[in-house]
Order: structure tokens, then sequence, then C-alpha cells
């Protein structure tokens, strides 16, 4: 297989963050046909909690990443949304291969 990873410096030309989601049950499998389109979201994963999944978004501005944020928020099935923004990577043991 290939992979890609990304230097500090394309890295620092992007707005991360991670983006909790709590979604009514019967609309799941909906919300993640959804995020599965939106090319900003690079990963969802399930999670125990008061929240349903974990996505992580990637976007060029903050601009793009607010935007992104109200699509996020007004699927339907989507009850609430929390969202950290990543100010910088301390530790990063992700390795390709």
């Amino acid at each position: 297989g290939y992979g890609v990873r990304l230097g500090a410096r394309l890295d620092a030309t992007t707005v991360r963050a991670w983006c909790s989601l709590s979604v009514q049950p019967k609309s799941a499998p909906a919300v993640l046909r959804a995020l599965e389109a939106m090319p900003e979201v690079e990963e969802v994963s399930a999670v125990s909690g008061p929240f349903d999944y974990l996505a992580f978004v990637r976007c060029t501005s903050h601009e793009q990443l607010d935007a992104l944020l109200d699509r996020l928020g007004q699927l339907d099935g989507v009850h609430q949304t929390q969202t950290s923004i990543v100010l910088s990577r301390k530790i990063d043991r992700r390795s390709i291969g």
C-alpha cells in the first residue's frame, strides 16, 4: 500500500479540529453517508461517552471550518456537536507502513 505524510509546512497551512457529534440512532447511517461525502472529514470513529462519533476534520481556513461546522450541525439527525481546534501536535506516533 501507499501512504502520504504531510510535511510541517503544508500541515501549518491547515486548520485541524476534532468534532464530537451526538446523533439520533435511526439517523446514524444517513449521517455517516453525509460525513463520508464531505472531503474535509478525514476520519470518523464511533466512541463511548456522551457523543456517538468523533470526526477529524481538516480545512484551509477558519472560515471554511466555520462553514463546515454549520453544515455538520444542520444535518438531519445530528442532535449536538462540540468542536476542539487542534493548536499543535505534541506527540505523533502515526507511521506509514
